[in-house]
């Protein structure tokens, strides 16, 4: 695999197609930024020395990416959110290039200062012109219980002229500047202030807001039913029956709310295995048995949880604690040309 000496060290990463065959370079950048976004540009752009880079640097469990390309259509689907899983925000700076959503919250286009706030749970279609970008990537248990309306800021742009956003803004910056530098216990404290700060900018938002109020309580009622999961994990007794009746819901309406996801039963499998990605990733445990593992997210036995896995990924535990990639074949496929960690890293943010 090879790197480019911009990417500081163990938790860095540069990712660049820049190095490929012209024919390769859209697939591969496609294939690789799909963990977050579909992209679609016009032939001309494809095919005519196209570029794409992303520098990436884990901060704890928030992610920093730094992105560079040319003109295309951007968008979340409601088949990746349901494949992917992602439970995440975002905020970014357009340092260069301009973004355009007919649907978004504060206007449709991204001004010059502003910040731009995407829900990962949520679709949407956005355009953007050549951009250099600086995004970071936080779970949402991070911040969705300092937020009043969490599930209300999908697409949301945030007005430059907002002394909360100046400040978030000039801080994404600050951050950038000396991410190589930080160490981990700094890490953690730079969690809790974008957090909080993210936070304060979202109470204050002003703009268009849910279309209907139908809509706004489906999406609560997701968001909800999301976190209830997420806090049951570890527990083995939980199931579509439990979560109905401690959630105060039928369970025709939660199987209805999972349909995308293959049913309530598989995005539970989901979210146990992607926490369970997470604890085998981390080097502090790695002294610990798998069946440890299992039990922290909710498998009975070690033999159900390799199990599952194996059916998930074609791998096994022990092979993700050893360093084996969880990737698919037709990305990593590509590790020998192009750096992929930052795809690794996303599948093992915080759940």
């Amino acid at each position: 695999m090879t790197t480019d000496k911009r990417s500081g060290g163990a938790n860095s990463s540069y990712f660049t197609v820049d190095k490929l065959p012209m024919h390769e370079r859209y697939g591969v950048w496609r294939d690789s930024i799909d963990i977050l976004f579909g992209v679609e540009a016009e032939k001309s752009i494809r095919d005519n020395n196209f570029t794409a880079t992303i520098e990436s640097h884990l901060l704890g469990s928030l992610m920093m990416m730094d992105v560079v390309s040319l003109q295309q259509d951007w968008g979340r689907s409601k088949a990746q959110i349901a494949h992917h899983g992602m439970d995440h925000f975002g905020v970014g700076i357009f340092k260069e290039g301009d973004l355009i959503c007919d649907d978004a919250k504060g206007g449709t286009q991204l001004k010059k200062g502003g910040l731009v706030v995407f829900d990962l749970t949520q679709h949407f279609n956005a355009k953007t012109s050549d951009i250099a970008t600086t995004t970071i990537v936080l779970p949402r248990p991070l911040i969705e219980d300092l937020v009043d309306q969490p599930d209300d800021h999908s697409m949301r742009f945030l007005e430059p002229n907002d002394p909360m956003t100046r400040i978030l803004y000039d801080q994404i910056l600050s951050i950038q500047r000396n991410i190589s530098a930080l160490n981990q216990h700094q890490a953690q404290a730079i969690e809790k202030s974008c957090s909080m700060l993210l936070a304060n900018c979202l109470n204050t938002a002003t703009g268009a807001t849910r279309d209907t109020t139908q809509q706004r309580q489906n999406i609560t009622d997701m968001v909800r039913i999301r976190r209830y999961i997420r806090e049951q994990l570890a527990s083995s007794d939980l199931s579509p029956r439990k979560a109905a009746r401690d959630l105060g819901v039928s369970r025709s309406k939660l199987y209805a709310c999972f349909a995308a996801y293959g049913g309530v039963y598989a995005y539970i499998r989901d979210m146990r295995l992607r926490r369970a990605i997470s604890l085998l990733s981390d080097p502090m445990r790695r002294h610990l048995p798998i069946f440890d593992t299992a039990l922290q997210c909710g498998f009975s036995s070690d033999a159900s949880f390799i199990r599952a896995f194996r059916e998930k990924y074609d791998l096994t535990p022990g092979d993700v604690r050893n360093g084996v990639s969880i990737l698919p074949a037709t990305t990593t496929a590509q590790n020998d040309e192009v750096d992929i960690r930052y795809q690794k890293w996303l599948h093992e943010l915080m759940v």
